[in-house]
């Protein structure tokens, strides 16, 4: 006979057990955008004579249990051995074996911890013990930065040794940099410590040369004194991006219109090139870029000169396309068929170059999403001169999709210009008001080169000048001193550099054997007045 209360029972307790084995967020409401919080650990932070076998972390909310696995690290790296046994939101980190006397023992949380929404820790969370009546309270603290923007490079691995050093072996310590780019190591012992970022892809807390880059900070061992405290400075990590742009797909939206897509952000130069052939090799048709996607800028939109039949097969060959990074491709070749369908590409306004100023002499350009063939929309520009309406304007130029509106010579001091270009998907006309920059409005920048420890002003320096716009303004060498003039009076981008070695580039060091970095320097936003010199006093310390 079944028992069927006993069933019931059997259900009741699997459902349970289920239940608390596998917890999961109540459904329901605004979605969590919080990041989970380690509120309480067993022992607290700071305990010396620790004699248990476990330590227990308390979550502030339920926690995807695997993502700790990759996250949580326990220092120093002596071969501890230890399992999780996990609560409701809760862990307790049970040590197989016996720890050691007099050891201050750090177990880290890195930011890859999460909760059930993929919120992710906002910063590493440490908690550290002492096997002994003391706890060691040395601390060590670095900055990485990116060589090319300036900005605090999030997420970068330090691995840090105790001297004398076996980068064969795993790291003694390994720190993480939080959103500003820097790193903290803290509960040190005193003695000689040897640091370095690398780009550890497998986790191992091992450097392996052949697969992995690395950066020496500026010098090669930093020594603590007992409870001491110290930096390891800043570290730039050079641009590591050396791949080239593929084109990895291409499509065709009618006929003649091409996109192209690339494996990464592209960006059109002078020299870049189309062209198009049949399978033999023998030229057909000529085509040309139109624009970069502002959505996707690792699409381009090209054209091509002459209708491309659905009945055939051709090649696309591109040269010259560059990624963000200045890598140039010189040639890819894509196989393709020609296409029948009719364009139905909405003509329209893809961009301006008048969005951030021009000088006196430049012409405004206005991209189209397509080859401009209606004379309508040259007719229909209109440019308000001061209080006139200038119906008509003799320094228009229609090139493909672009339409150039060209000064009179120069565009008149004290006059006010409102440019009315039409945009047909729209049927209305987009509003034009250029900022322009005559002589008296432009600036300069002196800088003035300080000697640091170790770095000399007097040595050849590299002085690079970007615009908001990415694009390079100055780029000369001095010594102690210069002065860059005839500067738009808006923010600017200075980068400095030593070349010691002559080998006309900026390294970044190399940790075996060592060779520090060369002297580097970046700076963002820095400013231009308008009809006035800017002095900048810098070093290569004050960052």
């Amino acid at each position: 006979m079944i028992n069927f209360f006993r069933i019931s029972i059997f259900f009741l307790i699997c459902t349970i057990a289920y239940s608390c084995a596998t917890p999961s967020a109540p459904t329901g409401g605004p979605r969590d955008e919080e990041s989970p919080e380690i509120i309480r650990t067993e022992p607290e932070t700071g305990t010396i004579n620790f004699d248990d076998d476990k330590i227990i972390l308390h979550f502030s909310e339920f926690v995807e249990r695997s993502s700790l696995t990759e996250a949580l690290t326990i220092e120093p790296d002596i071969g501890l051995v230890y399992g999780l046994d996990w609560g409701r939101k809760s862990v307790a980190i049970e040590f197989d074996n016996q720890l050691p006397d007099l050891t201050t023992l750090i177990v880290t949380v890195g930011t890859e911890f999460s909760d059930l929404n993929n919120n992710q820790l906002a910063s590493p969370f440490k908690v550290a013990v002492s096997t002994g009546p003391d706890i060691d309270k040395g601390k060590l603290t670095g900055r990485i930065l990116d060589a090319r923007t300036g900005k605090g490079a999030a997420g970068k691995r330090v691995l840090l040794y105790r001297t004398p050093a076996d980068l064969t072996q795993p790291a003694n310590y390994i720190g993480e940099t939080d959103t500003s780019g820097v790193v903290n190591f803290s509960y040190l012992r005193q003695g000689a410590y040897k640091a370095f970022w690398v780009d550890d892809r497998n986790r191992n807390k091992i450097w392996e040369p052949d697969r992995e880059r690395a950066q020496p900070f500026g010098q090669d061992t930093v020594s603590l004194a007992k409870a001491g405290s110290d930096t390891l400075g800043t570290l730039f990590i050079a641009d590591s991006d050396t791949s080239l742009p593929n084109l990895q797909g291409l499509g065709l939206f009618s006929s003649k219109r091409l996109r192209l897509r690339f494996s990464e952000n592209v960006v059109i130069r002078d020299s870049t090139r189309l062209g198009i052939r049949d399978t033999t090799g023998t030229p057909l048709s000529g085509a040309y870029p139109l624009y970069v996607s502002p959505a996707d800028q690792y699409v381009l939109f090209a054209q091509s000169e002459q209708e491309l039949d659905p009945t055939q097969n051709y090649q696309l060959m591109v040269r010259n396309i560059a990624d963000v990074a200045g890598n140039v491709q010189r040639q890819s070749v894509q196989n393709f068929t020609g296409s029948a369908q009719e364009d139905t590409t909405a003509q329209r306004i893809v961009g301006t170059s008048a969005f951030n100023g021009i000088y006196a002499d430049e012409s405004i350009e206005i991209t189209y999403a397509k080859p401009i063939t209606s004379a309508a929309i040259r007719d229909s520009i209109k440019i308000v001169e001061g209080n006139n309406l200038r119906e008509s304007w003799k320094g228009l130029q229609i090139e493909r999709n672009k339409v150039y509106i060209q000064p009179d010579g120069r565009w008149k001091r004290g006059v006010d210009y409102e440019l009315r270009v039409w945009n047909p998907v729209l049927s209305s006309y987009r509003s034009i008001t250029p900022t322009i920059w005559y002589e008296s409005d432009l600036g300069a920048l002196h800088v003035v080169l300080e000697d640091t420890a170790g770095v000399s002003a007097s040595r050849t320096t590299h002085l690079i000048l970007n615009n908001k716009e990415g694009q390079t303004v100055a780029d000369t060498s001095f010594t102690k001193q210069v002065e860059i003039s005839d500067l738009a009076p808006v923010n600017h981008q200075l980068i400095l550099f030593q070349d010691l070695n002559g080998n006309g580039q900026w390294d970044g060091g190399q940790v075996i054997p060592y060779k520090a970095p060369e002297p580097y320097y970046i700076r963002n936003d820095v400013p231009v007045q308008r009809g006035f010199t800017s002095d900048l006093t810098v070093s290569f310390e004050n960052l």
